[in-house]
């Protein structure tokens, strides 16, 4: 499940698939920064802007920590990871 999920964000405009910088697992970056990438078979974690997080109201979504922009997501959620991974997208792009 969660390889045809990722196959499916790396879909997404613009972005390159390679090994996470933090554990080498695979990984999306958008203008050499990471913002998705996956833990194990179960989750996918999505690097949203503070902006982005606090606009976020979904329980579904769990961050990291206080002062983190990772949100980790059950891959079962599908349609919850695309959409935030779009809007994490666009919000961590240098352009």
């Amino acid at each position: 499940m969660i390889d045809e999920l990722f196959a499916r964000l790396a879909e997404l405009p613009d972005v390159e698939q390679r090994p996470s910088q933090f554990h080498g697992e695979p990984a999306l970056w958008i203008d050499f920064r990471e913002f998705v990438h996956t833990h194990g078979e179960r989750w996918i974690e999505i690097r949203l802007t503070g902006k982005l997080f606090n606009q976020l109201d979904d329980e579904r979504a769990m961050r990291r920590s206080r002062t983190s922009d990772w949100v980790m997501v059950d891959a079962n959620h599908a349609d919850l990871i695309v959409d935030l991974a779009r809007q994490a997208l666009e919000a961590n792009r240098r352009s």
